[in-house]
């Protein structure tokens, strides 16, 4: 079992990959904050559960991906969408992202989160397939529509 010295270290060392996995979900800096805060509370609090310490940042990262699932189920509760309430907010400055960034954050969820996980943060397949709960052959199918449907995107962007 990991003390706390290795298990602050272990954190330390996923953080980067929490970050960029709950801003892929949430968008929202303050929810990426909590997200990751309280995945690390709850796996401080179910440190005995880690069966292998090795696989440490995979277990983690399932549990952000809870955390950040449970945030998103908030909102729909909290905020209906109404096209009205969605015209008076202000774009977002094209300067912000890259062509390649707002073509990822456009993919649907179910596909963008395999994406993210696989290509910016070298998980397996195998991994992304455990902590989605999907099979493997799930996992790989949204890979390939997730890269067609950008593929399409960014093409569509250099052209237009």
């Amino acid at each position: 079992m990991m003390d706390k010295n290795e298990f602050t270290a272990a954190v330390l060392a996923a953080e980067p990959t929490l970050y960029r996995v709950a801003k892929s979900m949430l968008g929202s800096e303050h929810d990426c904050a909590d997200a990751a805060q309280q995945a690390i509370l709850h796996a401080w609090e179910r440190l005995d559960t880690l069966r292998r310490p090795q696989y440490f940042k995979t277990w983690l990262v399932r549990i952000l991906i809870n955390e950040c699932t449970a945030i998103l189920r908030l909102r729909q509760h909290a905020a209906p969408y109404t096209p009205e309430l969605a015209e008076t907010i202000p774009a977002p400055i094209s300067d912000d992202h890259s062509d390649l960034y707002a073509a990822l954050l456009a993919l649907d969820e179910k596909l963008r989160l395999p994406v993210v996980l696989y290509y910016l943060e070298g998980f397996k397949t195998r991994e992304i397939a455990g902590m989605l709960g999907i099979p493997e052959g799930t996992v790989k199918s949204r890979l390939r529509t997730a890269r067609e449907q950008l593929r399409k995107t960014l093409e569509g962007a250099c052209f237009a």
